[in-house]
């Protein structure tokens, strides 16, 4: 849930792995958590780039364990497991076209639900863009000036990280 911010971050794609990989290690010591979450952010590059976030799923997860969400639902609970929440991550961003319905049917699903969510709402939001998410939503974000700031940021490193 966390690693998003990497991506947005860098854009030379071995870097940003190398740092999502140890980011992640951080608190998770399974290779199967870092991997996901190498994954994740592979997808939110290739999205970054200009990408269709579905095609973008879709060439990241072939030849992975995540392969078969491309076929049918996720046969594992959402309970917060990295792994399991990957799954389900890609299952709504498959299923659902819109941030909104993306988010809502994640959420209501239960289990480590607003996990799910977050995680599937960061790649959707990138697709779409900030000025695109809903209102009914971005209205209710308590702390919007200190999130601009901090995408302000990340969005000059990322500038940066381009011109090198």
């Amino acid at each position: 849930m966390r690693c998003l911010p990497i991506a947005l971050a860098y854009t030379d794609k071995k870097q940003m792995e190398e740092i999502t990989y140890l980011h992640s290690k951080m608190t998770h010591y399974d290779d199967q958590a870092a991997d996901a979450c190498v994954i994740y952010n592979r997808i939110a590059l290739r999205v970054l780039n200009g990408e269709e976030l579905q095609a973008s799923i879709e060439k990241e997860i072939t030849n992975t364990i995540y392969e078969p969400i491309l076929k049918s639902a996720p046969d594992c609970s959402p309970d917060g497991y990295v792994v399991h929440t990957m799954n389900w991550v890609i299952h709504w961003l498959l299923r659902y076209e819109t941030f909104e319905e993306i988010v809502i049917e994640a959420a209501n699903m239960g289990g480590d639900s607003d996990t799910v969510a977050a995680i599937a709402g960061g790649l959707k939001g990138i697709e779409v863009g900030y000025s695109h998410l809903p209102t009914s939503f971005t209205k209710k974000i308590l702390c919007a000036d200190l999130l601009k700031d901090i995408s302000d940021k990340l969005t000059k490193i990322r500038t940066f990280e381009e011109g090198l």
